[in-house]
């Protein structure tokens, strides 16, 4: 077993107790998994991090790399971090001695030690078995960590041009609130039938919101399935979803039950098709759905960022208080 050096142990104490921080560094979807066990450990981090995306092309939603324990000390501003191990390995005795297994398994997230806008967790066990069990019980918790921090760092990206205000202003006649980036536009001639839209070019992005003003008591994944190609076949010139690619399941949106709907939306007329994401849901006495799509023809990995940048234009949706 390789032993982590008492160089290294000392280049990180003597990083971590500095005053001044730098921002982390590395691309948004790159996870550094620092451990002796990659084999061992390897299948499960797959379930974890390994989803794919698919574009129609399939993408890794993460760059998962493992690393040698010895390689932390040069990588010490990696925006992301997981550090796997046995309570006694000296990678983790050395750097977090206070941590504890809990006489089986535990996951510790710990933020901003080296580095600002910083995501490090450190999943320790006491044996193989615990080691197995536990990041099989610990591994949605692992992928929400790093998919709220990657969507983080693409907020901060996502607005550093500013916003279209009179835009985002004149959304909230309809009842809610979603921020437009510069260089989109605002599409109301549907506004009738309860659908808008914006979109903006290099890459051709678009986001729609339909509500209705009654909540809906059961939404299925078959419904809104259906939903979703209604309304894009009346308002988006026939696109409908590539059922090969596309899924629909339980979820949750700003709290709230919801379906969530991803894949692959084609239109024979255009030749054309791309990824998209779609939530459903009831809130304030409304029925939503919310949807995002891009039509982008490039390597799968750069579609995968688009859409995540997608993903943090939706989280800017918010329906308006009512009286």
């Amino acid at each position: 077993m390789k032993r982590f050096t008492l160089i290294g142990v000392a280049l990180i104490a003597l990083s971590a107790s500095c005053d001044y921080k730098p921002d982390s560094l590395g691309r948004a979807r790159d996870v550094l998994v620092f451990t002796e066990h990659e084999e061992l450990i390897e299948q499960e981090m797959a379930f974890a991090l390994g989803r794919q995306v698919f574009t129609p092309q399939p993408a890794k939603e993460f760059i998962v790399r493992y690393m040698e324990p010895a390689e932390l000390a040069n990588r010490l501003t990696r925006h992301g971090i997981l550090i796997v191990g046995f309570e006694d390995d000296s990678l983790i005795s050395s750097l977090f001695p206070d941590l504890s297994a809990n006489d089986s398994f535990a996951l510790y997230r710990i933020s901003d030690v080296w580095a600002q806008n910083q995501s490090i967790l450190v999943f320790m066990a006491c044996d193989t078995l615990s080691m197995l069990l536990g990041l099989k019980a610990v591994r949605s918790k692992i992928h929400e960590t790093f998919k709220f921090r990657l969507l983080e760092r693409l907020e901060r990206m996502t607005y550093t041009e500013g916003e279209e205000e009179k835009l985002s202003e004149e959304i909230q006649n309809y009842g809610f609130k979603l921020r437009i980036p510069k260089g989109w536009w605002l599409m109301e001639q549907h506004a009738d039938s309860n659908f808008i839209w914006a979109h903006t070019h290099n890459p051709d992005r678009s986001i729609f919101i339909y509500w209705e003003d009654n909540q809906r008591d059961d939404i299925t994944r078959e419904e809104m399935l259906v939903l979703r190609d209604s309304l894009t076949a009346l308002f988006y010139e026939g696109d409908y979803l590539d059922s090969t690619f596309s899924t629909a399941g339980p979820s949750y949106f700003r709290g709230n039950k919801a379906i969530r709907i991803e894949g692959v939306w084609q239109n024979d007329t255009l030749v054309a098709g791309g990824p998209m994401v779609s939530y459903a849901f009831n809130e304030q006495g409304r029925f939503y759905m919310i949807d995002a799509m891009l039509f982008y023809p490039a390597p799968p990995t750069k579609k995968v960022f688009w859409l995540n940048q997608l993903e943090v234009r939706l989280a800017t949706f918010e329906p308006l208080a009512t009286d």
